[in-house]
């Protein structure tokens, strides 16, 4: 990969983008603005060209804004450069240690390119369409799933007290609920229909449920959230879903329990949180490490957590090495 000589802050806005061009010495030598459509990426791309920089040794960034950015993120990937999608709250306390203390659009575009100058965020690969329509699938399916729990509890709030609510009203939730379960019955096979549509997919989706507690719903969730990134390590992944400790200590004392420091992908953290606790039962190595842990007082959402990162570890390792999982490698618990 050729060395970024050049870094590229983008702030995204519906209908323009602002952006600022830094050096490595951290000094801007080109910002402005342009329409958020094609051609505003063109005239981009084309005055990077005109004034002499050359795309490939160009480092591009941009905040996660939703849809927003969605267009300029196709057209780099596209063109074959290099480009990273940052989280928005690690730029805001980047800007909090520079002591900033104005806000707008070319000075957020500004420290953005100085965000991505300093901490080198991994860039990220374009999704293929087959990933891009996982995704999709997965987060509509949660959104079914969490829909039909707030009829749910919505009910049994309800059963509580009972002939307080309309007939009328009843029918409608019960309507509602056998909607809801059929669609996302409809969702599940087109899940596993686009997974069995791709070789790649179908083959480390076979790989992950070797696991015990990944079923094939788990599979996908996890591969929709892995698709176009490329992580270095186990720990970078544990990291990326906010599973690595957070402890809080000063000196010889401790302010609180550590805990997980949930800084990351919580769609991640959530599909992995009853996968732990059947790997728990079905899984002899992982038990025995967990009542190793259960005997030194942790707490039992802290064995979770832990389960949680030992589940991502594996994942990390079976699709690194293409291998099924073989709970023989699992290093022995010490006691």
């Amino acid at each position: 990969m050729m060395k970024k000589r050049y870094f590229l802050g983008n702030d995204i806005a519906k209908e323009t983008f602002d952006f600022c061009l830094l050096n490595s010495a951290k000094v801007c030598l080109w910002q402005g603005q342009f329409p958020n459509s094609d051609a505003g990426f063109k005239a981009l791309l084309e005055g990077l060209k005109a004034r002499g920089f050359k795309l490939k040794q160009i480092h591009f960034a941009l905040e996660a804004t939703g849809v927003y950015g969605r267009a300029l993120m196709a057209t780099l990937h596209a063109a074959g450069l290099a480009v990273s999608e940052l989280n928005p709250a690690q730029v805001k306390f980047f800007g909090i240690s520079y002591n900033k203390r104005t806000k707008n659009d070319s000075l957020d575009a500004k420290l953005i390119a100085l965000y991505c100058l300093e901490r080198r965020p991994m860039a990220t690969r374009p999704l293929r369409p087959v990933e891009q329509q996982l995704k999709m699938l997965v987060h509509e399916r949660e959104a079914r799933v969490n829909e039909q729990t707030r009829e749910r509890n919505r009910g049994q709030t309800d059963q509580a007290q009972p002939g307080s609510l309309p007939p009328i009203l009843l029918r409608q939730r019960q309507q509602r609920l056998a909607q809801l379960q059929t669609q996302i019955a409809q969702l599940d096979s087109a899940i596993n229909a686009l997974l069995d549509s791709d070789p790649k997919l179908v083959h480390q989706a076979s790989l992950l449920t070797t696991i015990p507690g990944i079923a094939r719903c788990t599979a996908a969730k996890v591969l929709a959230q892995l698709a176009g990134k490329e992580f270095s390590s186990a720990r970078q992944l544990a990291a990326y879903a906010g599973l690595t400790p957070a402890e809080c200590r000063s000196g010889t004392t401790f302010y609180g329990k550590t805990r997980l420091c949930k800084i990351g992908n919580s769609f991640l953290r959530k599909a992995l949180y009853m996968p732990a606790a059947v790997a728990r039962r079905w899984c002899k190595p992982l038990a025995k490490w967990a009542d190793l842990l259960q005997a030194r007082h942790l707490r039992p959402l802290a064995i979770r957590g832990a389960l949680m990162r030992k589940l991502l570890h594996l994942i990390f390792g079976i699709l690194k090495h293409q291998q099924p999982f073989n709970p023989n490698l699992l290093p022995c618990p010490k006691q």
